[in-house]
């Protein structure tokens, strides 16, 4: 039998797993050791934080369906790395944590750095429980085996989300007997899964909901990437004339140039969703949590199910019905479920017709009276730059394919109003504890994941420092992400809501393409907006990293987001 850290190796590359990131640090240098000889089937990213990593490992699973592996010493993955690990929990993306209690041998002494929970040390079991679906110690070399084929399986199953295993120290140690139960089996048994359909006795009941209403919509969530359920849903939008409405994180699960679009809900949305929705008789939720900051605060208005009757559809039961009654839940798959739905909703309407193309016709005009993705600020020439109209050049000056990467706070506003997606699948942001930090290091995964597609890095000035490192990795992997700062000196969200009493939201100007240049990337810094669309081709076309720090009007910037979210409440 091999070495416990080669027969992990082997439970990785059996899986399929492609990429581990982080940073060698505690036992989980055996293991990086042991990478060594799998280098051709394993590509393991130093990173320069284990955020970073986290992020990374995140939206790798986001875009692959499938886990990558943050690694590093337990202290820190638990800490620096918690930031992705929290995201991806609630983000429902899959992704296997690979880490250590770094206790040596003395784990009952309060050896440094040990994270066994024993007196004298911190307790990074029940600190990994509270943010991941599985969490695993292992003792001894089976165990740890044992431990990454189960957690594996589990960050895949069902709901996918985050699956942890901590290496004690004698667990990375040895050889595993291979004549002592529990028995090691071949690790593709465990990630042989069907996705969970839907009821055959509870289709009909969906569909007669859908097909009677006499003005259905359809919204939906961060389930539908997840299943990759996109054809799915415009095949049942279309066949019923149903407009479609998304979620924040459900954006770009419908391409927002279709006909029945009606792009995202909620208070930093469109009105024509908030209005067309809130009109509709009939609802159909998918893979949406229906969480208040889709509804508006739970705004009647918008979702109220004594007037509407609700079929929702989630891959995990205790998410249906959570913030609304439902008339009826389809607990599976996005897109197993739907494709149930399309089927038989296409059987049941043979000979019948439901006015799709009035209905759609309709949708059209509503939407251009309700001024969608349209503001007189997309065309402003003034300099410095308004952020709508940074958001026009972005639209029109990058690939249709191109994959976007957003972060928190008030940039990610603009783009996820007025940023109209023209493919699904290509708009991604951190929804889950939505902070700060995350877009520049997961746009390096995304290049990784689609090296012939475009990738753009969106952040403001505040959450662009944080992972700035982000360049250093770029340029060592030779990933040409293009990264877009929104830098208005402020921490801009919160700034708006402080009237005259500011206090600690106002940074120093940082010329963060002066930083590009000095980590070996490219650097362009304007406040005009003739030179963003030049900027932004110019990067396309160089094959390198590049920092486009875009100066951005202060004050435009917290009048426009006054105006624009009114309704939202300072998080």
């Amino acid at each position: 039998m091999a070495l416990v850290t080669s027969a992990v190796c082997d439970v990785l590359a059996e899986a399929g797993i492609e990429y581990v990131f982080g940073i060698p640090g505690g036992d989980t240098v055996r293991l990086y050791d042991a990478l060594y000889d799998y280098r051709d089937k394993i590509k393991a990213i130093l990173v320069r934080h284990e955020q970073g990593a986290s992020c990374m490992a995140d939206i790798y699973g986001r875009l692959t369906g499938k886990p990558a592996v943050l690694m590093g010493q337990g202290p820190f993955i638990a800490s620096n790395g918690a930031f992705g690990i929290m995201e991806a929990f609630l983000s429902s993306s899959p992704m296997l944590v690979l880490t250590d209690t770094s206790e040596d041998r003395f784990a009952l002494q309060g050896y440094y750095q040990n994270g066994t929970g024993n007196y004298g040390s911190i307790d990074l079991p029940n600190i990994f429980r509270g943010m991941s679906k599985y969490a695993a110690v292992a003792s001894n070399p089976k165990e740890a085996v044992q431990a990454v084929q189960q957690a594996i399986k589990h960050s895949i199953a069902g709901r996918p989300g985050p699956a942890v295993v901590l290496f004690r120290h004698a667990s990375l140690r040895g050889e595993p007997d291979p004549t002592a139960r529990p028995r090691i089996f071949p690790s593709t048994g465990y990630l042989n899964v069907a996705k969970p359909a839907a009821q055959e006795a509870d289709l009909g009941r969906a569909v007669q909901v859908l097909v009677t209403a006499k003005s259905p919509a359809i919204i939906a969530g961060n389930g539908v990437h997840v299943a990759k359920a996109y054809a799915e849903l415009q095949e049942l939008a279309e066949l019923i004339g149903a407009p479609v409405a998304t979620s924040y994180k459900g954006k770009r699960t419908f391409v927002e140039t279709h006909p029945l679009a009606l792009g995202m809900m909620g208070a930093m949305g469109q009105k024509a969703a908030r209005t067309i929705v809130g009109e509709a008789d009939a609802l159909l939720f998918v893979g949406c949590k229906v969480q208040p900051a889709t509804t508006s605060n739970e705004s009647l208005d918008i979702v109220d199910p004594t007037r509407q009757r609700i079929v929702q559809i989630d891959i995990e039961p205790r998410n249906v019905g959570w913030s609304f009654p439902v008339e009826l839940g389809l607990v599976g798959d996005a897109k197993v479920v739907l494709g149930q739905i399309v089927a038989t909703a296409t059987e049941t309407l043979k000979g019948r017709d439901l006015g799709v193309a009035g209905r759609t016709s309709a949708v059209v005009e509503r939407k251009k009276k309700l001024d969608f993705f349209d503001s007189p600020a997309l065309s402003s020439d003034n300099v410095p730059i308004y952020p709508q109209r940074l958001v026009r050049e972005l639209q029109e000056n990058t690939d249709p394919a191109t994959i976007f990467t957003l972060d928190a706070g008030a940039n990610r506003v603009w783009v996820s109003h007025y940023l109209q997606t023209k493919q699904p699948g290509t708009i991604f942001c951190p929804g889950g504890i939505a902070g700060m930090g995350w877009s520049a290091p997961a746009a390096l995964a995304a290049k990784l994941v689609y090296p012939d597609r475009p990738v753009v890095s969106i952040s403001g000035d505040g959450g662009f420092a944080m992972t700035s490192h982000a360049i250093s990795t770029a340029v060592q992997y030779g990933l040409p992400v293009t990264f877009v700062v929104q830098n208005n000196s402020l921490l801009g969200w919160i700034h708006s809501f402080q009237g005259e009493r500011v206090i600690a939201t106002q940074f120093i100007d940082t010329d963060f393409a002066r930083l590009a240049e000095s980590y070996g990337a490219r650097g362009i810094r304007t406040d005009n907006p003739a030179e963003v669309k030049l900027a932004l081709r110019d990067a396309a076309k160089s094959n390198r990293p590049t920092v486009i720090d875009v100066v951005i009007d202060q004050k435009q910037t917290l009048a426009s987001l006054r105006g624009q979210s009114a309704t939202v409440r300072v998080k």
